[in-house]
Protein backbone atom coordinates (compact mmCIF):
# COMPACT_ATOMS: atom_id res chain seq x y z
CA UNK A 1 0.00 0.00 0.00
CA UNK A 2 1.12 3.76 -0.71
CA UNK A 3 2.03 5.86 1.50
CA UNK A 4 -0.79 8.92 1.16
CA UNK A 5 -0.11 12.31 2.08
CA UNK A 6 -1.70 15.06 3.67
CA UNK A 7 -4.23 16.71 1.25
CA UNK A 8 -5.81 20.20 2.19
CA UNK A 9 -8.20 19.94 0.09
CA UNK A 10 -9.89 16.07 1.68
CA UNK A 11 -12.57 16.20 3.09
CA UNK A 12 -15.02 17.97 1.01
CA UNK A 13 -19.04 18.56 1.26
CA UNK A 14 -20.04 16.06 -1.09
CA UNK A 15 -17.86 13.07 0.31
CA UNK A 16 -20.16 10.60 1.45
CA UNK A 17 -19.72 9.81 5.60
CA UNK A 18 -17.17 6.76 5.28
CA UNK A 19 -15.56 9.05 2.71
CA UNK A 20 -15.11 11.68 5.02
CA UNK A 21 -13.91 9.62 7.88
CA UNK A 22 -11.29 8.01 5.70
CA UNK A 23 -9.81 11.39 4.62
CA UNK A 24 -9.88 12.98 7.95
CA UNK A 25 -7.87 9.89 9.34
CA UNK A 26 -5.34 9.45 6.66
CA UNK A 27 -4.98 13.04 7.24
CA UNK A 28 -4.29 13.39 10.56
CA UNK A 29 -1.97 10.44 9.91
CA UNK A 30 0.07 12.65 7.55
CA UNK A 31 0.10 15.07 10.21
CA UNK A 32 1.63 12.78 12.97
CA UNK A 33 3.93 11.48 11.12
CA UNK A 34 5.24 15.08 9.78
CA UNK A 35 4.90 16.27 13.56
CA UNK A 36 7.71 13.53 14.09
CA UNK A 37 9.70 13.74 11.43
CA UNK A 38 9.94 18.08 11.72
CA UNK A 39 9.18 18.27 8.22
CA UNK A 40 6.32 18.56 6.04
CA UNK A 41 6.66 16.83 2.70
CA UNK A 42 5.98 19.34 -0.21
CA UNK A 43 7.29 22.08 1.14
CA UNK A 44 10.44 24.15 0.35
CA UNK A 45 12.85 25.91 3.13
CA UNK A 46 15.12 29.24 2.50
CA UNK A 47 16.33 31.43 4.72
CA UNK A 48 17.00 35.41 4.45
CA UNK A 49 18.86 38.35 6.22
CA UNK A 50 21.36 37.64 9.18
CA UNK A 51 24.20 35.00 8.52
CA UNK A 52 23.70 31.14 8.09
CA UNK A 53 23.85 30.33 11.29
CA UNK A 54 21.34 33.13 12.60
CA UNK A 55 19.00 33.76 9.95
CA UNK A 56 16.78 36.41 10.33
CA UNK A 57 13.71 35.11 8.61
CA UNK A 58 13.15 31.31 7.99
CA UNK A 59 10.40 30.78 5.02
CA UNK A 60 8.48 27.57 4.05
CA UNK A 61 6.93 27.21 1.10
CA UNK A 62 4.20 25.06 -0.62
CA UNK A 63 2.63 26.90 -3.89
CA UNK A 64 1.35 30.30 -3.05
CA UNK A 65 0.96 29.51 0.71
CA UNK A 66 3.87 30.53 2.94
CA UNK A 67 4.81 29.91 6.90
CA UNK A 68 7.41 32.77 7.77
CA UNK A 69 9.59 32.43 10.84
CA UNK A 70 11.03 35.83 11.77
CA UNK A 71 14.06 35.66 14.58
CA UNK A 72 15.30 38.13 17.10
CA UNK A 73 18.80 36.61 17.92
CA UNK A 74 20.24 37.23 21.55
CA UNK A 75 22.47 36.71 24.07
CA UNK A 76 22.68 35.07 27.69
CA UNK A 77 25.24 34.23 29.91
CA UNK A 78 28.00 34.53 27.44
CA UNK A 79 25.94 32.45 25.12
CA UNK A 80 25.91 34.02 21.68
CA UNK A 81 23.01 32.43 19.07
CA UNK A 82 19.95 32.15 21.24
CA UNK A 83 16.65 33.00 19.51
CA UNK A 84 14.77 35.23 22.27
CA UNK A 85 11.90 36.11 19.85
CA UNK A 86 10.02 34.12 16.81
CA UNK A 87 7.29 35.81 15.16
CA UNK A 88 5.10 32.84 13.00
CA UNK A 89 3.02 34.23 10.41
CA UNK A 90 0.93 32.58 7.21
CA UNK A 91 0.40 33.67 3.91
CA UNK A 92 -1.92 32.48 1.47
CA UNK A 93 -0.44 35.02 -1.50
CA UNK A 94 2.76 33.81 -1.77
CA UNK A 95 3.99 36.27 0.59
CA UNK A 96 2.31 39.31 -0.37
CA UNK A 97 0.42 39.58 3.16
CA UNK A 98 1.12 37.81 5.91
CA UNK A 99 -1.39 37.04 8.91
CA UNK A 100 0.35 36.65 12.18
CA UNK A 101 -0.32 33.56 13.86
CA UNK A 102 1.70 33.57 16.67
CA UNK A 103 4.87 34.88 18.59
CA UNK A 104 7.15 32.67 20.91
CA UNK A 105 9.42 34.43 23.30
CA UNK A 106 12.07 32.26 25.06
CA UNK A 107 14.14 32.93 28.02
CA UNK A 108 17.63 30.88 29.14
CA UNK A 109 19.05 30.87 32.41
CA UNK A 110 22.65 32.31 32.74
CA UNK A 111 24.44 29.54 30.94
CA UNK A 112 22.47 29.83 27.94
CA UNK A 113 19.98 26.79 28.69
CA UNK A 114 16.15 27.82 27.83
CA UNK A 115 13.94 27.59 31.18
CA UNK A 116 11.29 28.58 28.68
CA UNK A 117 8.75 29.62 26.20
CA UNK A 118 5.68 32.43 26.19
CA UNK A 119 3.01 32.39 23.55
CA UNK A 120 1.32 34.98 22.92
Amino acid sequence: MAYTQFAKDKPVITDTGGQVVDATRTNAMALRDAIQMGVMPNWTFTTSGGTAEQPDVITYANGVERLRLTITWGSTGGTVGNPTVIAYAYSGNSGGAYDAIATATNTYDSNGNMTGTTWS
